[in-house]
């Protein structure tokens, strides 16, 4: 499933401001809305300091994430399109995503969107379920996810994405069918299922310490992670990633490949990050300081390091065996000249004597078994 991969460079945007910031989250965002004009004016700055950073290279995706980035209005949008295509060479068939969350957006908007040549949709659905979504703190209901998905189909998108989270504090298995039940009748293109986490920070994770939220069991996140692979699969959709299924190799994540596979992106926007020649780099995670930085002419950089060559082979492989593609050894061992089974021959060997991993046409991939646990596997490969 390799159709709708490239290692051109890619644009993510980060808009970080939500009507709600609900207590899982932990992705930058603020809930002062009236910020967002001075953010706009600041993002169009920052994208024209890159424009001549990389002016002769084909991006081929642009990823508006958040946030919310639809809360944006029409002219701030186009202000920002103006500033990219001004500034940036786009390849013809660029995939062009926006995330939106139900309840922030009609049809009149959506087809805005596709006028103004985005054509990729990922719909912060999460689940189906009136009291999850109340525990999630989500301001929609599941009969507002389908209007929206009904109305992006009237626009004319054509290629849709809904995203989903499993493994919530006393959901049933039977639950969470419902809710992919729902999601397949919607017929998407895309489904992304994440198993819950209680990220340190969150109002989420101070309730877990507390003992007002309790979090599944590892063997009933095991059951929650093989009810969507097993449904999913039969209902046509290829799990091509820990926590992606497509309908297709046409309409896999061509962003979010580029992640896995270590090709360049440019992150626009506070907390987004860049990697590019071996270079990774962080923006401030502070829309006030980020709009100060940029008003002063600087770049909002917070962090920046260069990847060693361990550093590199490491994260090739901790990305690489998130996807079912896994790692194709010719190409490791052309890229690191050495060969991975004798590098990680320990680590390797185990995992394939426990059927957790695969050799399958010279490709080394975890299988179902090891993807359900693959946050306590990736680890074992740091040598640095």
């Amino acid at each position: 499933m390799n159709t709708n991969r490239s290692q051109n460079p890619g644009i993510y945007i980060h808009i970080p401001f939500c009507r709600h910031k609900c207590g899982y989250c932990d992705f930058y965002s603020i809930t002062a809305l009236s910020e967002q004009g001075p953010f706009v004016e600041a993002l169009c700055r920052e994208i024209d300091i890159y424009a001549s950073f990389a002016s002769e290279a084909a991006f081929d995706t642009i990823y508006l994430g958040g946030g919310t980035p639809s809360l944006l209005n029409k002219t701030q949008l186009e202000r920002i399109f103006e500033h990219l295509r001004r500034g940036f060479s786009f390849a013809d068939n660029c995939e062009i995503t926006i995330e939106v969350n139900p309840g922030t957006i009609g049809f009149n908007t959506l087809q805005f969107y596709k006028n103004l040549g985005i054509n990729r949709l990922s719909i912060g659905v999460q689940s189906f379920h009136k009291d999850e979504l109340q525990t999630l703190e989500r301001i929609h209901s599941a009969a507002e996810a389908c209007e929206v998905f009904s109305a992006a189909r009237h626009a004319g998108l054509d290629n849709i994405g809904v995203d989903l989270i499993y493994a919530l504090p006393g959901q049933t298995v039977e639950d969470w069918r419902y809710t992919l039940q729902e999601a397949v009748a919607l017929r998407p293109e895309h489904i992304s299922a994440y198993n819950l986490t209680f990220e340190e920070g969150t109002p989420f994770y101070r309730r877990l310490k507390e003992g007002k939220l309790s979090r599944q069991t590892e063997e009933a996140e095991k059951a929650f992670f093989q009810q969507t692979e097993t449904f999913l699969n039969a209902a046509g959709y290829h799990h091509y990633e820990v926590s992606n299924f497509a309908r297709s190799s046409a309409v896999v994540s061509r962003h979010n490949y580029k992640y896995w596979t270590h090709a360049p992106y440019l992150g626009f926007g506070p907390s987004a990050h860049s990697y590019w020649e071996d270079q990774r780099w962080a923006n401030v995670r502070s829309v006030t300081r980020y709009i100060n930085l940029l008003r002063q002419g600087e770049r909002p950089v917070a962090f920046r390091e260069r990847l060693s060559e361990d550093m590199r082979q490491f994260e090739d492989i901790f990305l690489r065996l998130r996807t079912y593609e896994g790692i194709e050894l010719e190409r490791f061992e052309r890229e690191y000249r050495r060969q991975f089974i004798s590098v990680y021959k320990e680590q390797a060997h185990r995992l394939l004597d426990e059927g957790l991993a695969e050799i399958i046409h010279d490709r080394f991939r975890l299988t179902s078994k090891g993807m359900m646990v693959c946050d306590a596997i990736l680890p074992q490969f740091i040598t640095y």
